[in-house]
């Protein structure tokens, strides 16, 4: 018990101690002003090649070549979904699944009807299951 009150006790002065040290969040001692900021101006950089041969004759690089005032927002585009129409009347988002075994998942063994006429687009020769192309006789 004597342990314990020392724990609590020292740990009392360590957050009295730092409690006396913080600074008021207030205080403008540290403030920053952008207005204080040196740029470095009209100073030549040397970047290894004449840019001279890849810019435009009248390359201006203070002028701005392109309007942003010239392009045009969509605002207040409202999308309406009836969830009346699309959805069950008893559909809840916020519901916890009743029962796992109405998923329907995709079987492997069903054979699919893609409805479309691949001999027309495919060598008269071709097979899907062999490893090698007959007309082209290029390995896979």
């Amino acid at each position: 018990m004597k342990n314990l009150k020392i724990i609590v006790s020292s740990f009392m002065i360590a957050v009295a101690i730092n409690g006396l040290n913080a600074q008021d969040p207030n205080c403008d001692n540290n403030h920053f002003d952008m207005n204080n900021i040196v740029y470095i101006e009209d100073e030549d950089f040397d970047l290894g090649f004449n840019t001279s041969e890849y810019l435009p004759e009248d390359f201006d690089p203070n002028k701005y070549y392109f309007d942003l005032n010239s392009i045009s927002f969509v605002e207040d585009v409202y999308v309406y979904i009836d969830n009346e129409k699309n959805l069950p009347k008893d559909f809840n988002v916020y519901a916890n699944p009743k029962d796992f075994r109405n998923i329907s998942y995709i079987d492997p063994t069903d054979e699919t009807q893609l409805e479309l006429e691949t001999e027309e687009y495919l060598p008269a020769d071709f097979n899907p299951y062999s490893r090698t192309s007959e007309t082209d006789n290029i390995s896979i």
